[in-house]
């Protein structure tokens, strides 16, 4: 049968011989049984919720995320200025033989010195910056890589990829390395100088690890060493934000925070080890790290 668009029409309008009769209702028992229905489905939605909730409260947040506002704020509250004592001086530089200029300068009663590769073209007052940011009880890695013909902290064009490299025996950064990158390097400096005394202060580091139960970030999971300067880091920040925060971080990581005090107050008193007892030189993370060692 041929169907025109009028019959169709026709057809779907509804019409006063054919009344629309009304869907059947459910009886008492039905209803029941879908109220049941959809309890259950929702208790079984809200434990899923707290179940997760749960999971997630159970597994700890990492100290770098817990702390990790606090980081852009680290040092600015510093009033200490750097004065120069004297310089520049053109020198070669240690890495490379480039050319490149010294000066001596001081913070409080602190002494170091500043060498920057003429080819970074970064200016004294940015480097400068840098250091004024340190909290006071961290500024002791300066004089440490300040001594005899080392460079003291010292600015490259780059270091093959990395954003610093640090030990007892150098300070190096490339122009975009921050405070937050040196007080990562300062957990490298500050440790080599008391394992130069103590041979067993990364082993013991190791075993804080484990009974602290907590992981400082992504990148010190790699390694021991790497913990350790992660944990400079994470320190520096607290003890920067006051009291109550410095006061989170011992009851979050009771071990690492009394070895890491302990490193912090040993380091400064202790001399440079003999030539021939040198630390060798390790290699410190990967190129394009966070913190480049």
């Amino acid at each position: 049968m041929k169907v025109t668009l009028s019959h169709a029409r026709n057809c779907l309008r509804p019409t006063h011989s054919t009344p629309m009769t009304p869907p059947p209702q459910p009886g008492p028992h039905r209803r029941r049984c879908r109220t049941a229905a959809t309890l259950l489905a929702c208790c079984c939605v809200a434990g899923l919720a707290v179940s997760r909730a749960a999971e997630k409260a159970d597994k700890p947040v990492k100290l770098m995320a817990r702390f990790g506002a606090l980081l852009g704020k680290v040092g600015t509250s510093n009033k200490d200025k750097v004065n120069i004592l004297s310089g520049p001086v053109p020198v070669q530089m240690l890495n490379d033989k480039s050319p490149g200029q010294v000066w001596q300068a001081a913070v409080g009663n602190v002494k170091f010195k500043i060498t920057i590769q003429d080819a970074t073209r970064l200016r004294i007052e940015d480097c400068l910056e840098r250091v004024q940011r340190l909290p006071p009880a961290y500024r002791a890695i300066l004089p440490i890589v300040s001594e005899g013909n080392k460079a003291g902290m010292a600015c490259y064009t780059n270091l093959n990829g990395a954003a610093a490299h640090g030990s007892q025996d150098y300070l190096n950064l490339v122009p975009t390395a921050g405070a937050q990158v040196i007080l990562h390097e300062a957990g490298h400096i500050l440790e080599q100088r008391v394992t130069s005394a103590r041979p067993d202060t990364l082993e013991r580091w190791k075993k804080a690890i484990a009974e602290d139960k907590v992981s400082v970030s992504d990148y010190g999971d790699q390694v021991a060493h790497e913990d350790l300067a992660e944990f400079s880091l994470v320190y520096a920040v607290c003890l920067e934000a006051g009291g109550a925060r410095l006061a989170e971080l011992q009851r979050l990581s009771p071990r690492r925070f009394a070895q890491w005090a302990d490193i912090l107050r040993t380091a400064p008193t202790l001399p440079p080890p003999p030539k021939k007892a040198k630390a060798a030189d390790r290699p410190r993370g990967k190129p394009g790290s966070k913190a480049g060692s």
